[in-house]
């Protein structure tokens, strides 16, 4: 298969009227390495999902090779020769190396699966790029950087010329990512593919890319190639106007409360994802944790709930040892987690208001062997009408807006009386009036002595919610606290990048 230029022009591209992407152009060329950078929200993943056909462009052209390309889903874009992987694998872990490598496009001798001739297939393009796997080996008993260049051999056994890797490097540690680096950089070259490389690592990205090009807003605000690729350019760029930014933008106010005796301590917290997590949350304080996407903030605040498994390290809750083992576990020693996707796993869409909010309490409203739901009620009313909870509360959860979904949600954790309330993106997708409502809810948890610890990718949010501010990078924190109150959302960019 010829060798593949793909260019994009002018893409523009909206959501509910909305302009996320405003008139980029950005161009794939083959046998070299263009790197995407830009801060959360600035447009990269939905260009990428353009370019790889998930999502259809609103404006602008795509062409390849000078010609005109339409994509109506991603077949579309891989029977052109362009292909995505994505931080979330599509390998099947309990299928073996060949049956991955071929799904979808089984070999067949008459009505039956030519199972030797992919098993020999396979065995030749895993030698073709100088991978050494056994072709019969279950996926799910591979490292994780075998199974990243499995699924990228897989593509480009599909005849891929471009290849879009998205935060390829995530989940590994420093020689495995330099590894996997390696050896897409040989084949890159070897086979004239083009390569795009999404990351948050710019170290990396300078060490393996021919050009850069970094976006803000949902435009290309630089683009650099050989020695102008400059690693403290880079950083200006995706902090953008940011610097003009003082970060304080809260419309409630609240005296600093100062570190008290200590709730939470986590020691070397290391898992799948996190590789090495220290960090203190104190009574009566709020705890801000900021970090790009892919940094491990929500891993960690889900590994404490008992939603994700496999942690090793030292945890003490109240000063003793504590092992996550399920929410369940975590809710009986006043530990509670409100969700980044509330509508996917934070409540039951049909349900009402009151059964959503008193779902973790109602052994507290038991009779005997009955639950009393009236009193239950009662107490959930007083909640929701206390922090002005509107819209038809009697009839199904998903009728309310947005902010009202997570009044209830909050409502929830006002009645289970927690000792750490772990906060993952508390204002997603809420409006500027619910936000300052919720603001003085976050406020109140911490007043009555609750530790909180607040997940949020909006830094003026942080910086005007927080007492102090943990930064993770890349699945690590050190536990080094920044002051939220000597912070812009400049710095707080800059410590999340450098």
């Amino acid at each position: 298969m010829q060798s593949v230029t793909y260019k994009a022009v002018d893409i523009v591209k909206q959501f509910s009227g909305v302009t996320v992407l405003n008139g980029i152009s950005f161009e794939v060329r083959p046998g070299r390495i263009h790197a995407l950078l830009g801060h959360n929200g600035a447009g990269k993943s939905t260009l990428l999902k353009i370019l790889a056909g998930d999502y259809m462009k609103d404006g602008g052209k795509l062409l390849i090779n000078d010609r005109e390309v339409e994509f109506h889903e991603p077949s579309d874009a891989l029977r052109e020769g362009i292909a995505c992987v994505y931080q979330e694998l599509r390998l099947i872990p309990e299928l073996s190396v060949w049956q991955n490598l071929f799904l979808g496009r089984e070999l067949r001798k008459g009505k039956f699966l030519d199972k030797e001739g992919m098993r020999a297939r396979t065995r030749e393009v895993l030698s073709e790029y100088g991978l050494k796997l056994d072709v019969d080996t279950s996926v799910g008993a591979l490292s994780h950087p075998d199974k990243q260049m499995l699924e990228v051999v897989a593509n480009l056994d599909r005849d891929a010329r471009v290849l879009f890797l998205d935060e390829p490097t995530t989940a590994l540690e420093g020689a495995q990512a330099s590894r996997l680096l390696t050896d897409v950089k040989r084949i890159c070259r070897e086979k004239q593919i083009g390569v795009v490389l999404v990351s948050h690592k710019i170290d990396e990205v300078l060490e393996v890319c021919d050009e850069v090009t970094v976006m803000c807003g949902g435009k290309v605000i630089f683009n650099a190639t050989g020695e102008k690729m400059q690693k403290q350019a880079i950083i200006d760029a995706i902090i953008g106007d940011a610097r003009n930014s003082a970060g304080v933008i809260s419309q409630v106010t609240r005296k600093l409360n100062r570190p008290e005796e200590v709730v939470l301590e986590v020691r070397d917290l290391h898992s799948a994802r996190l590789k090495g997590v220290s960090l203190k949350a104190c009574q009566g304080s709020i705890l801000g944790i900021y970090g790009l996407v892919g940094s491990g903030r929500t891993r960690f605040g889900r590994t404490i709930f008992g939603l994700e498994e496999g942690a090793q390290g030292e945890i003490l809750y109240k000063g003793k040892p504590y092992t996550p083992r399920d929410p369940g576990f975590a809710l009986k020693n006043g530990i509670v987690y409100l969700t980044e996707e509330r509508k996917k796993d934070g409540f039951i869409p049909l349900m009402n208001s009151y059964q959503n909010s008193t779902l973790p309490v109602l052994n507290r409203f038991r009779e005997h062997v009955f639950v009393n739901h009236g009193k239950a009620w009662q107490k959930a009313g007083e909640v929701l009408n206390r922090i002005d909870t509107k819209g038809n509360l009697t009839g199904p959860m998903q009728s309310l807006s947005g902010g009202n979904q997570q009044k209830v949600l909050f409502s929830r954790v006002i009645n289970q009386d927690a000792s750490l309330v772990i906060l993952d993106e508390p204002t997603k997708g809420v409006d500027i009036g619910a936000k300052s409502d919720i603001y003085k809810i976050i406020f109140d948890l911490a007043a009555k002595g609750c530790a909180v610890i607040v997940i949020s990718s909006e830094e003026e949010e942080l910086l005007s919610l927080s007492d102090s501010i943990l930064v993770f990078r890349s699945g690590t924190c050190s536990g080094q606290l920044l002051d939220a109150s000597q912070l812009t959302v400049a710095g707080l960019r800059q410590a999340a990048w450098e």
